[in-house]
């Protein structure tokens, strides 16, 4: 290879990790083209893919069509030529929607999602379809469809789930920005593991229309990016009411340009009051919550008064969300789903509508210490995660049940944010545990404050950055 050649190549996988804005701002000024930076895409996705599978399709075909008519565009938009990414449960017209489920393996979408059609109006190029656990299921990322996704940290460990796939396209260079779902942690959990930033925005803010059920708030599509101002911008193109989902009208319109943290009123919760959480994660913690004192926030220590009982609530929740939604589906594939969940899915059919209905009392009782919460506090900083990254090999089982002391034996401490759903959630790196993995931090504020999580989010960024994984 001559040195023109390899000069060539290092500013090809150079300008595979430039930010949105630098990305749009050289297809804009005629610099760079979409065709070029999605083929780079495409080149880097197949490697990646060779060794760790986070996609259920690389869609060379389609992401190169869809570039050169970014190309032919008079105005090709805010994220023109920006590679993405988008989770195989969310439709993309054209391309396969399988769910990580021989359920669903033969299904092709008929057309785009909200969230996906404002991606593409903004310029965004599509690369690919990225893999998730069944039906979003688990915080783990593999699939009887698909097979194992793996960390580029480390591959014997798991990204987190359920939107593994596509942490790891982000995390490895394959795509500026992914979209994931998240329904209990499934953006915010892979983007811990994987050392980058996922938001999951107010219930609202990210038209939600893709869904069996238009009423079941839990549900939010949401951001995964290796930098505030990459999820920020792509979060101003993808917000704003749609009527497809009523869930979207009349959220309050707001600022989602990050602003200064001074003043701001801080809670640090080490474990919100019932986790198991290790200790070095902890120390994490401790040093984010020094960088926001140090640039003028005003840290105190405190937490809603929430207890395991919600969280049991919000399981069973989420169970018959899974058994009512997807569960006929399930039963048609038979033994070819993966047996966790359909040990799952008979469970919630144990359950009665009086159960349910009387969780109900919980959640209220959960956002009334919630809005107490708030009276005092502006953010609710916490872990993200209990631990580090844990083996591929281990299962959600493995993380279900209580220590000596009575506390919470958990994976993650992201699930019941799902059940205030009108308050953002974004997961932020902020250093790494003694193993070397990732360490994230769980940035929460009042409802639809989004600019409040974004603004938190750059001050953590400016101290500990987004690191970027070995090749391996």
């Amino acid at each position: 290879m001559t040195v023109d050649a390899i000069a060539e190549t290092i500013m090809q996988m150079t300008a595979l990790w430039e930010s949105a804005a630098d990305l749009a701002a050289a297809v804009r000024s005629g610099r760079r083209t979409a065709v070029s930076i999605a083929t780079q895409a495409l080149a880097r996705a197949r490697d990646v893919q060779a060794r760790l599978n986070c996609f259920a399709e690389i869609a060379e075909a389609y992401a190169l069509e869809a570039a050169a008519e970014v190309d032919r565009r008079a105005d090709p938009g805010p994220l023109a030529g920006v590679p993405v990414a988008i989770k195989d449960s969310t439709p993309v017209a054209g391309l396969g929607m399988r769910s990580g489920s021989r359920a669903y393996a033969d299904v092709v979408a008929d057309r785009d999602a909200v969230v996906v059609r404002r991606l593409r109006r903004a310029g965004a190029v599509i690369v690919g379809k990225t893999t998730l656990s069944e039906i979003a299921y688990s915080s783990f990322c593999d699939s009887p469809l698909t097979g194992i996704t793996r960390n580029p940290w480390d591959p014997a460990r798991t990204p987190g789930g359920s939107s593994g796939g596509s942490a790891v396209a982000v995390a490895t260079g394959c795509v500026t920005l992914a979209e994931g779902t998240d329904m209990g942690g499934s953006v915010r959990i892979p983007a811990a593991f994987t050392g980058i930033l996922g938001l999951k925005p107010s219930s609202g803010r990210i038209p939600n229309d893709d869904q069996p059920s238009v009423v079941d708030d839990i549900a939010h599509h949401g951001l995964l990016a290796r930098s505030t101002s990459d999820l920020a911008r792509g979060l101003a193109v993808v917000s704003g009411p749609d009527p497809l989902d009523p869930l979207s009208l009349g959220v309050p319109e707001a600022s989602l340009e990050p602003e200064s943290v001074a003043g701001l009123r801080i809670a640090v919760s080490p474990d919100l009051g019932f986790f198991a959480v290790e200790p070095y994660v902890a120390e994490r913690l401790e040093a984010a919550a020094a960088v926001l004192a140090a640039a003028g926030a005003v840290v105190t220590r405190g937490e809603p008064q929430w207890t395991r009982e919600m969280a049991g609530a919000w399981v069973r929740h989420w169970h018959v969300h899974l058994a009512g939604l997807y569960g006929p589906e399930l039963d048609r594939a038979g033994d070819g789903v993966d047996p966790r969940l359909r040990a799952i899915v008979a469970k919630a059919r144990r359950y009665s509508a009086v159960d349910l209905k009387a969780d109900e009392r919980l959640r209220t009782r959960q956002w009334q210490r919630m809005a107490e919460f708030w009276t005092s506090a502006d953010v609710l900083l916490s872990p993200t995660m209990s631990r580090t990254a844990v083996p591929v090999s281990e299962d959600d089982a493995r993380y279900h049940g209580r220590t000596p002391d009575g506390r919470k034996h958990g994976l993650d401490l992201t699930s019941l944010f799902n059940w205030v759903p009108w308050c953002p959630a974004l997961s932020v790196p902020a250093g790494a545990g003694p193993d070397g993995l990732s360490v994230g931090v769980h940035v929460v504020a009042q409802p639809y404050r989004d600019d409040v999580v974004l603004a938190v989010a750059r001050t953590l960024e400016g101290t500990f950055g987004v690191p970027r994984p070995p090749e391996g």
